[in-house]
C-alpha cells in the first residue's frame, strides 16, 4: 500500500500543480516542474552548459517563453498560448508581424485526423515558429490577414538533470528514470514521474538493500544523453539494470515491458519469467520510443528496459491535448507504483549466489537446519524438537546446491519450478545463517 504522502489524493495534488506548466528542455517551465519534483524526491541538480557537445549533439540555449497569440485584424484573439500551452510550437522563436493566410497556414500545426485535438509539436534544433491548434480551428481562418506574436527569448544557460542516490550494500546499480519536458500532457508526461515518487518512497523505507538505486529526472533524449556522458564508466562497470517509467496511467490493464537491447538484463529475464503467468506484455527492443534507446545504443548497450501500461503511438490521444487527467487515471498511477515495485522488490534479490564454504554439502544439523535423529518417524523434525517445513528444507537444500557463484534466485526458479516467493524467503534465512554471502 502506498503511505499517506503518495496517496491518490496527494498524487493528484502534485499531478494538477504540474499540469499547467509549460515545459521544454531548458527553461524556467522545466525547472519549476523539477523542483516540485524536488519536494518530494532529494535531488542534486546537475548541469551541463548551453553550446556544451554531448557526443553527437549540443546543447541548445535555454527557452524563455512568455507569451503567443493569433489575433484578427479586429482585436480578437483567435488563438492565445495562455488558455493552452500546445498552442505554441515548442521553441519557437520571436515574431511580431501580420501575416497573409497563406503565410500563416505555413506556421500552424494541426491533425486531420484528430481534427479535435491540439497536437503537440517541438522544434528544438532548428530556428522556427509555429502555432498548434484543431484541425476544426484551422477550418475556421477565413480572414485574409492576421497578427501574430511570439514573446520568446534564448539565454545561455543549462540543462538540468535530477538525480537522487538511495545507497545499498553493493555498488552496482539499480536505475528509475522519467522524463519531465512536455508541456501539460498527462499519461505521455506526467504519469512516469508521479510513478517515480511512489517507487522512491517505497525503496527509501528499506532497512536493508542488496543494491544501490538510482532515481533521474531529465529532459528526454538530450537529458540521457548528458547522464550517460558524465556517468559513462559508472554505468558500463556498475549498472545492474535500468528501468524507463513512461506511459504508465492510461486504460490498459496489463503493464507492458520493453526488454532491453541485450536481452539478458536480470529485469529481462524477470519480466520474461513472470509473463509466463500472462502478467505482462513483454515486447522486444527497438530503436523507438523514450530514454532507453540511448542506454542501449551502439557499444553502451546497457541493461535498460522500459515499463509502460498505455502505450506511446497506441492510443490517439498521444501528444495531444486530449492526453488528459480524464484519460490518465490516478488510480492507475498507484496501480502502476504497486505491480512494478512488486518486480523491483524481487529485482533487488536477484544475484549470484555464493556459499561460505564451497565444497560439499552443508552440516545442517547443527546449525538447527536438519533431524538430527534420521527416522521415517523424525521426517518432519529438525534438531529433535523444532518442527521443520519439509518444503523449507527441499527449498534451502536447492540453494546450496546452486549457489556456485553464478545462479540466483531467478534461475534456480527456472530449474526447480520454486516460486520466486518461497525462494526469497528461504535464501534470507541462508543469510541469517550465513551460509550464503552477499556480493560486494
Amino acid at each position: 500500500m502506498l503511505n499517506k504522502s503518495m496517496s491518490p489524493k496527494n498524487l493528484s495534488k502534485i499531478f494538477d500543480e504540474l499540469f499547467p506548466i509549460l515545459r521544454s528542455i531548458t527553461g524556467p517551465g522545466y525547472l519549476q516542474s523539477l523542483r516540485i519534483i524536488g519536494r518530494h524526491i532529494k535531488f542534486k541538480y546537475i548541469k551541463y552548459k548551453s553550446g556544451s557537445k554531448i557526443f553527437d549533439w549540443n546543447i541548445p540555449n535555454e527557452w524563455h517563453f512568455k507569451d503567443g497569440y493569433i489575433k484578427n485584424l479586429r482585436g480578437k484573439k483567435i488563438v492565445d498560448v495562455k488558455k493552452n500551452n500546445l498552442h505554441i510550437l515548442n521553441y519557437s522563436t520571436s515574431v511580431d508581424k501580420k501575416i497573409s493566410i497563406g503565410e500563416l497556414k505555413n506556421h500552424l500545426y494541426t491533425m486531420p485526423n484528430y481534427p479535435q485535438a491540439i497536437p503537440y509539436s517541438t522544434s528544438y534544433y532548428k530556428k522556427n515558429w509555429g502555432f498548434c491548434i484543431s484541425y476544426n480551428q484551422q477550418k475556421k481562418l477565413k480572414d485574409k490577414f492576421y497578427k501574430v506574436k511570439i514573446n520568446a527569448k534564448f539565454k545561455k544557460g543549462n540543462l538540468i538533470n535530477g538525480v537522487s542516490t538511495i545507497k545499498g550494500n553493493s555498488k552496482k546499480i539499480n536505475l528509475i528514470t522519467s522524463y519531465l519536458c512536455h508541456p501539460s500532457m498527462a499519461n505521455n508526461e506526467l504519469s512516469g514521474p508521479l510513478v517515480m515518487l511512489g517507487l522512491y518512497e517505497k525503496i527509501k523505507k528499506w532497512k536493508n538493500r542488496n543494491y544501490t538505486y538510482k532515481f533521474l529526472i531529465n529532459p528526454e533524449t538530450i537529458g540521457s544523453l548528458c547522464f550517460i556522458f558524465s556517468e559513462k564508466k559508472n554505468l558500463m562497470k556498475n549498472l545492474n539494470t535500468g528501468l524507463v517509467l513512461t506511459c504508465l496511467g492510461g486504460p490498459k490493464k496489463i503493464l507492458s515491458y520493453k526488454k532491453s537491447r541485450m536481452g539478458l538484463s536480470n529485469l529481462d529475464r524477470l519480466y520474461t519469467f513472470l509473463n509466463k503467468k500472462k502478467k505482462y506484455y513483454i515486447r522486444e527492443f527497438t530503436p523507438n520510443g523514450s530514454d532507453e534507446r540511448q542506454y542501449c545504443s551502439g557499444e553502451l548497450n546497457l541493461p535498460v528496459g522500459q515499463i509502460s501500461r498505455t502505450i506511446y503511438h497506441q492510443f490517439k490521444e498521444y501528444h495531444t491535448s486530449k492526453d488528459d487527467k480524464k484519460f490518465m487515471n490516478i488510480d492507475q498511477i498507484c496501480r502502476s507504483i504497486e505491480q512494478i515495485y512488486e518486480v523491483i522488490k524481487i529485482n533487488d534479490n536477484i544475484y549470484p549466489l555464493k556459499r561460505y564454504i564451497p565444497f560439499g554439502e552443508y552440516q545442517l544439523g547443527k546449525r538447527d537446519l536438519y533431524y538430527n535423529v534420521n527416522t521415517h518417524s523424525t521426517r518432519n523434525y529438525s534438531s529433535d524438537n523444532l518442527k521443520d517445513k519439509s518444503k523449507q528444507l527441499y527449498i534451502l537444500k536447492n540453494i546450496l546446491s546452486y549457489a556456485d557463484g553464478k545462479n540466483d534466485i531467478l534461475s534456480i526458479s527456472e530449474k526447480t519450478n520454486i516460486s520466486l516467493e518461497d525462494l526469497i524467503n528461504v535464501l534470507n534465512l541462508c543469510l541469517e545463517k550465513r551460509l550464503i554471502k552477499k556480493f560486494k
